[in-house]
């Protein structure tokens, strides 16, 4: 009997211990979960750039420097710390006003800031720029650019080579340049030389109003090509070199190139061989075709120095006069390599002093 009422007296003692632990549970359980208060945000510097962050400065001209300025206010309740960042290359800096590494702004303070720029021989578009760095949470790092284009000294139209296309020796042909300068209308021309002086002459004119209107420019100049009848024959390359009182373009070097014809046709225009073995040597020739049959005396002015040249009357023309051919050797044992240049002819046929002709030739080994 002792033992059954002993046996009650734990189940009860076990059970109150349990529902006592179960609440502690449930109270430390409760306190756990309880939600965090947040913590309330302290004092904050704030940046703030008068203005947009890209300057457009339009146009300006090679060798130039700009500057611009931005006000930088510290908008916030903290202070403002700025230092500069990185930038997009050597000719762009960020200067700020005040000396340091570092420049602090109490609260309502401002202050500028240069971005100071060189445009170089830049020409086209320009867009650079440089960063400056804070301690403003919401904007540690903010870019200042500049752009714009940036205008050569001198503008030549179409460019520095002038094509005149198919040139008649028994006519003038003339052509104009137009010639000017965007950032110092001023400029003037003060001389001009050509290669061929006595075929290939100039003058120069002001361009009209409305010329000046269609290029947007306030002044410039027409330089007029002259080629005079009697132009030799053949492929022309000639260099006309106009000089300025442009401080940046003091010379400009202008390439005339064209396609001239007359009293003599050559056929074909030009000679060129590229399988040229050096053992065995080679030859090639063209025929030279005088208007109205007219006999003509030819003497070769000038060739390569590894060529051999001859002109004789054709013997295929069947006895007709005006038909000759031009013979180009290249003797055997010739060095490897590109013999490149030009055979200049002078002819006794009036109108028609010389007569250039091309040649090409890739010499290979044996």
């Amino acid at each position: 009997m002792l033992r059954w009422v002993i046996l009650a007296v734990v189940v009860v003692v076990l059970a109150a211990g349990s529902t006592v632990l179960m609440n502690m549970s449930a109270s430390t359980s409760s306190t756990w979960n309880l939600p965090v208060a947040p913590a309330k945000a302290g004092p904050a510097p704030k940046a703030v750039v008068d203005g947009e962050l890209t300057y457009q400065f339009g146009e300006m001209g090679q060798q130039q420097t700009g500057k611009r300025s931005w006000k930088l206010t510290n908008a916030g309740d903290a202070d403002l710390q700025i230092w500069k960042g990185t930038s997009t290359c050597m000719c762009t800096v960020a200067k700020l006003q005040k000396e340091g590494d570092k420049l602090t702004l109490k609260p309502g303070e401002s202050t500028d800031i240069d971005i100071e720029w060189k445009t170089n021989f830049v020409t086209g578009d320009f867009h650079k720029g440089a960063n400056i760095e804070t301690n403003d949470p919401e904007n540690p790092t903010f870019p200042l650019f500049v752009h714009g284009k940036i205008n050569p000294p001198v503008v030549i139209i179409p460019g520095d080579t002038i094509d005149l296309g198919a040139v008649n020796s028994d006519e003038e042909k003339t052509v104009f340049v137009p010639i000017f300068s965007p950032d110092k209308p001023e400029t003037k021309i003060t001389e001009i030389n050509t290669s061929k002086p006595e075929y290939l002459t100039t003058d120069v004119d002001p361009m009209s109003e409305s010329e000046l209107a269609s290029n947007n420019i306030k002044a410039g100049h027409k330089v007029n090509l002259h080629v005079k009848q009697g132009f030799p024959i053949g492929q022309m390359r000639e260099e006309v070199v106009i000089h300025t009182d442009h401080p940046l373009r003091p010379e400009i070097k202008l390439t005339v190139v064209g396609s001239v014809t007359g009293p003599i046709s050559v056929v074909p225009d030009r000679l060129r061989m590229v399988t040229v073995r050096s053992k065995d040597g080679a030859a090639g020739e063209v025929s030279l075709l005088v208007r109205g049959g007219k006999e003509t005396h030819f003497e070769v002015a000038r060739k390569p120095e590894k060529v051999e040249v001859s002109v004789e009357p054709s013997e295929s023309a069947g006895g007709a006069k005006g038909r000759y051919r031009m013979k180009v050797s290249v003797p055997k044992g010739t060095a490897p390599g590109l013999i490149d240049g030009e055979v200049v002819l002078k002819s006794d046929l009036p109108g028609v002093a010389e007569l250039k002709v091309p040649v090409s030739f890739l010499v290979g080994g044996n």
